[in-house]
Formats: structure tokens, C-alpha cells, sequence
């Protein structure tokens, strides 16, 4: 069997290696890397409070946040790589994760889940470094990507010199390696013949990734396995496959062998039988029969080979099929649990639309009772006037028109916020029963009422939405939060000294700052700085404010109090955060928002007409 070397981190690579040991393979735990879990800055970390989406990249990205936060919101979709990460955030978070079949950074972005991503917060976990393919994908389909580096890899030797010798006297035919850190490590030597030697090795690794970095290296890709996940059972599967391919030639190389060998035996034993007056033919014949023996121990032993192979393989097929049956039985729960979620859906949809059919029914029913209220009350004011003309007398006071009037004034409070409305209304009863006598208590209540009208204190929501409007123009006009660079000043180089014997103070100041200058040197940063939001990026957090702006307008409109403190507070948030607070029109738009904010939509305490009471009563 090959001798394989497991690279895992320490506390990682111990059951890959029982298992290989367990199947009959001769394993090596190396581990030339260790995990160190960094301490994040709670800026980082607050990202994940306005989190939509958080995608954990690998098991040391769980425990890492896990540290840091032992919890997280409800409402955060939880995204693994592989199989054995969500595992892990089920066991911290108690949170089923959505992994892809393909289980890789390709496979995730690949997901239906994350095709629509755009103006959504999504938060990656992962170590420093590394795994750039899920974040520029995920910022080139709209959405607001913030890292969260929790741990790094560090090599455990400044270079892999000792463990390639050591190796190279092992006889090591195979590496178990399951990051493109470990391969770095791994590679980082300066010999280059045990670099041809590494090369030369059998690698099982666990991403398509890992293969395009190692055939950059110079390994020939007839030497990479890429096993079906990151899994120990995965892992040790695509070995057994491998190792069952590469051994199952030697059989019939052991049978070509012992045939040669009948033949040549066969040779001297005719050669004997045509000479037996030679006297050293006792002598061949038993050297013939101690072959005969020795070939026939061989077919036995190539026969009970064969036996151990076809039982690997019978063993090997076995834990396959229990693996898809596995895989097949989650397929189902997964399945079921989605037809349950379907069917939630479908019976809450059914009850929105059986309360907007009952909605709509009673709407209609009011409706039609205060048309049919209003033409009776059309009717008798008709009648009452033909009567009065008749008899040039002053006609009864109608009580349904002052019941009417008094119900349209309390409809306009309640259903459309209408306090100047309502008040005009009042105004009309208090004209329609100032003919009358005996109706002082009901005119006091009615005089209470638009007292109380008058007070009410609303803001002007066509103003609001106004001001609004001219917000949206100049968000495009304010200046983000970068940074900027002073220019370069180049030092003065004027370190001569001087003859004169009175400049002997400046001479003594210019040998000591060349005397400094040779111990202490000061290097200019030659490469680009990267600005801190790209133009994607601008532009998503300006089409966001201009969303809560229409927002917040809508709200206004439609009298929707938390929708339009909601939206306004977004905003706010927003321009806090990105936009340069320093400047003066960045500074008054803020002002302005917050002052939207302090405006009342409706008033702070409910309304009841006291002409209702007083009419109920009369």
C-alpha cells in the first residue's frame, strides 16, 4: 500500500488518519499548519447586526465568530461551503445552513439563493486572506459585502526543508492537503531537488481551486485527486478509489511472473529425463520440485491477493451506497421540509386573501348603507321642502341630516385624518341648528369639538413630501467619507558643511542628522491605494438613500407613521456612515432628515367628537 501523509491542522487530521489505518493504508499525521483565532475589531463585528446574509467559508470560520458572538439574529440566512461547516453551525447556532453540491466558492455563488442579492447586506466569515472569488461575485450582483476575518493559517516552519527530507526518507508516495495554505507552506522551500521530488507526489485535495494552484506550481494534474467534499469520508473514499485504480494491474503482472517461471522450469526437467546416466540428476530433479513448491506458494499467495482486493472493493462499494442512500434520505427531509414550507405559505396566502374579500365586503357594505343613508336623507330634506313651500311654514328639523353630518365628521377623523375637513363639517351643524331652538347643549358640543379641531398640531404632508423631493436632488451632489493623501514633500539635501569657524553649531546639527540618517532609513509606499468604496459601490449606497427618500414620501402620504420613521432613520444611518459629516451640505442634510423626523403624522393623543356623546344622549 502507498504511504500517505495527512497535512491537516493539529486536531483535525487524527480520524482521517484512524480511518486510513482502519482500511489498511500506511498514514502519516503532519500537520504543517496551526489556526489562530484573531481578536476582530467590533466594528467588523457590527456589520453583522444589519446582516441579511452571513457565509461561513470554513468550520475555523464558525468557531472564530463563535468566540465572538455566541449569538446571532434570527432573521440572518446562514450560507456554509461544505457539508462539515454546516454541521458546525448547527451544533453553535442552532441554525440549518444551505450548502451547494458542488462544495466549493464556485458551487456557493452558484446557488439560486444568491442570484438576487442586490442592495442586501452580506457578511463573510472567513480567515485572513483568501477566498476572494464569493466576495467580488456577490459585490458584482448589487450587494453590500462586508468581511469578517475571525483566524489565519500560519505555517508552523519558516520553510518545508525538514519535512520534504523527511518525507523523501519515508518513502512517501501520497499528501492529504486541503487548503491553498497548506500548499504554500508545503512548497516553500529553496531545494530544488526535493521540490522535483513534491512534484512528483500524489495529491488528494478537496477543490477545483486547489488543483488550478497546484498545477500552477508545476504539478502534473495526472497526479490530483479532488475528492467529492471536505469530509473525512469523502476524502478517504477518493483515496480508496485512487488506491484500488493504481494496484489493480499488479495481479496480472504476478501472473505473467509465475507463468515465465513454469516455463523456465519446465526446461530442465526435459533436459534431465533425456540424460539419466549423468550422475547430478537426483540433484536438478529436486531443485525442479523445491520451484514447483515456491510457484505454487506464489499462485497462492497472487489468489488470496486477488481475494483481499475484491473484499477492499466489496467493503468500499458497501460504504458508497450508504453514503448515497444518506445523501438521498437528506434529499427527502430537505424536500419535505420545503413542500411544509410551500404549504405555510399557500394557507397564509389564503387567509390574506379571505381577509381582503372580507375587507372589501364590509368597505362596500358601509358604503352602500351611508348611499342609501344619504338618499333617504335627500328624500325627507325634498319632502320637507315641498311641505314648507306648501304651507310657507318653517319644516321640522330633520335629525337624519344631523345624524349624517355627524357621522361624515367622525368618519373623516378616524378613516382619513381629515381634522380640517371634520371641522368644516361641525361648522355646517352648528349653521343647520342655529334655526332651531333647544339645541343648546348639542351647539356646546359642537363648538367644544372645533375648539379641539383647531389645536390639533399635524405636519403639512404635502410640504413634507415636497422637501423630500429636494433631499433626492442632492444626494448625488454630497461628498463621501475617503481619505486623502497629503502630496509628497521632498527633504531639503542641503548637508554640506561649512568652512567658516562661527557655523560650527550649524556643522554640528548637519553631522548628527547624517550620523542618524545612516542608522534610520524611511521607505516610500510605492504601490496603489485601493479607495475605501469603489463606484459600484457609491452608487448602491446613493440608490438606497434615494429608495428611503421615496419611502419615507409614500409613508407620509398614506399616514404610515413607523414605515416613514423607518425609512427616515435608513437614510440617516446611511449618510452617518459613508458621507463625509465634516462638510456643510452633508451636515445640513442630515439636519433636515432629522428634523422630518420630529414632524408628527398624526396627533400624539386619539380624538373623539364630543358631539357623538352629545347626540347619543339627546
Amino acid at each position: 500500500m502507498a504511504h500517505i501523509v495527512v497535512t491537516r491542522p493539529q486536531g483535525k487530521g487524527e480520524e482521517l488518519v484512524a480511518r486510513l489505518e482502519k482500511q489498511g493504508h500506511k498514514t502519516s499525521l503532519c500537520p504543517v499548519l496551526r489556526i489562530d483565532y484573531l481578536a476582530t475589531p467590533e466594528q467588523q463585528l457590527a456589520t453583522l447586526n444589519e446582516a441579511d446574509i452571513a457565509v461561513f467559508v470554513s468550520q475555523d470560520a464558525v468557531y472564530g465568530l463563535h468566540k465572538l458572538l455566541p449569538k446571532l439574529a434570527n432573521n440572518i440566512k446562514f450560507f456554509a461551503v461544505g457539508d462539515t461547516t454546516a454541521q458546525t453551525i448547527k451544533s453553535l447556532f442552532n441554525t440549518k445552513a444551505i450548502v451547494p453540491k458542488q462544495q466549493d466558492s464556485e458551487g456557493l455563488v452558484a446557488l439560486a439563493q444568491l442570484q438576487q442579492v442586490e442592495s442586501k447586506n452580506v457578511v463573510l466569515v472567513k480567515g485572513r486572506g483568501g477566498r476572494t472569488v464569493i466576495a467580488k461575485t456577490l459585490k458584482q450582483r448589487g450587494a453590500f459585502v462586508n468581511a469578517v476575518a475571525v483566524y489565519e493559517r500560519v505555517a508552523l516552519l519558516p520553510d518545508s526543508e525538514q519535512w520534504l527530507s523527511e518525507w523523501h526518507a519515508n518513502d512517501v508516495d501520497a499528501l492529504v492537503v486541503t487548503s491553498n495554505s497548506a500548499i504554500d507552506a508545503i512548497f516553500n522551500c529553496q531545494n530544488n531537488q526535493l521540490l522535483e521530488w513534491l512534484k512528483s507526489r500524489h495529491f488528494y485535495i478537496v477543490s477545483d481551486r486547489t488543483r488550478g494552484h497546484l498545477e500552477s506550481l508545476g504539478v502534473d494534474k495526472d497526479n490530483i485527486t479532488v475528492a467529492a467534499g471536505a469530509s473525512n469520508e469523502a476524502i478517504a473514499v477518493s483515496i480508496n478509489c485512487e488506491q484500488e485504480t493504481s494496484m489493480s494491474e499488479q495481479p496480472e503482472q504476478a501472473s505473467v511472473s509465475a507463468n515465465d517461471s513454469e516455463t523456465a522450469v519446465e526446461k530442465p526437467v526435459v533436459t534431465t529425463q533425456a540424460s539419466p546416466s549423468q550422475p547430478n540428476a537426483p540433484q536438478k530433479i529436486s531443485k525442479v520440485g523445491l520451484l514447483a513448491l515456491l510457484v505454487a506458494l506464489g499462485v497462492g499467495a497472487g489468489t488470496g491477493y486477488l481475494y483481499w482486493q475484491k473484499y477492499l472493493q466489496d467493503q468500499n462499494a458497501a460504504q458508497q451506497e450508504s453514503a448515497a442512500i444518506a445523501q438521498i434520505q437528506e434529499l427527502q427531509s430537505a424536500n419535505q421540509a420545503l413542500q411544509e414550507q410551500l404549504a405555510t405559505l399557500n394557507a397564509a396566502q389564503q387567509r390574506q386573501q379571505q381577509q381582503s374579500q372580507q375587507w372589501q365586503q364590509q368597505f362596500d357594505d358601509e358604503i352602500t348603507r351611508q348611499l342609501s343613508a344619504n338618499q333617504r336623507s335627500m328624500i325627507a330634506h325634498v319632502e320637507q321642502s315641498i311641505a314648507a313651500s306648501k304651507d310657507n311654514s318653517q319644516p321640522p328639523l330633520d335629525m337624519n341630516e344631523v345624524r349624517r353630518l355627524v357621522s361624515l365628521a367622525d368618519f373623516k377623523i378616524w378613516s382619513e385624518n381629515n381634522y380640517s375637513g371634520a371641522a368644516s363639517v361641525l361648522q355646517r351643524l352648528d349653521a343647520l341648528l342655529a334655526s332651531y331652538a333647544g339645541n343648546a347643549q348639542l351647539r356646546r358640543a359642537i363648538h367644544t369639538d372645533l375648539q379641539m379641531l383647531a389645536s390639533v398640531e399635524v405636519a403639512d404632508v404635502e410640504a413634507i413630501v415636497l422637501t423630500l423631493h429636494g433631499l433626492g436632488n442632492q444626494v448625488d451632489k454630497l461628498s463621501f467619507n475617503m481619505v486623502d493623501l497629503p502630496d509628497d514633500v521632498e527633504p531639503s539635501t542641503d548637508d554640506a558643511l561649512s568652512a567658516d569657524v562661527s557655523d560650527w553649531r550649524a556643522n554640528l546639527g548637519r553631522t548628527w542628522d547624517q550620523l542618524v540618517d545612516d542608522f534610520i532609513k524611511v521607505r516610500k509606499r510605492q504601490a496603489a491605494i485601493e479607495p475605501l468604496l469603489d463606484d459600484e459601490q457609491q452608487r448602491l449606497i446613493k440608490q438606497r438613500i434615494h429608495f428611503n427618500l421615496d419611502q419615507a414620501g409614500f409613508a407620509a402620504t398614506h399616514q404610515y407613521v413607523d414605515l416613514y420613521q423607518q425609512a427616515l432613520q435608513s437614510a440617516s444611518d446611511l449618510i452617518t456612515r459613508y458621507y463625509d459629516l465634516s462638510d456643510t451640505q452633508t451636515a445640513q442634510f442630515l439636519s433636515q432628515l432629522k428634523q422630518l423626523q420630529l414632524k408628527p403624522l398624526t396627533p400624539s393623543q386619539p380624538i373623539s367628537l364630543a358631539t357623538v356623546t352629545a347626540l347619543e344622549e339627546s
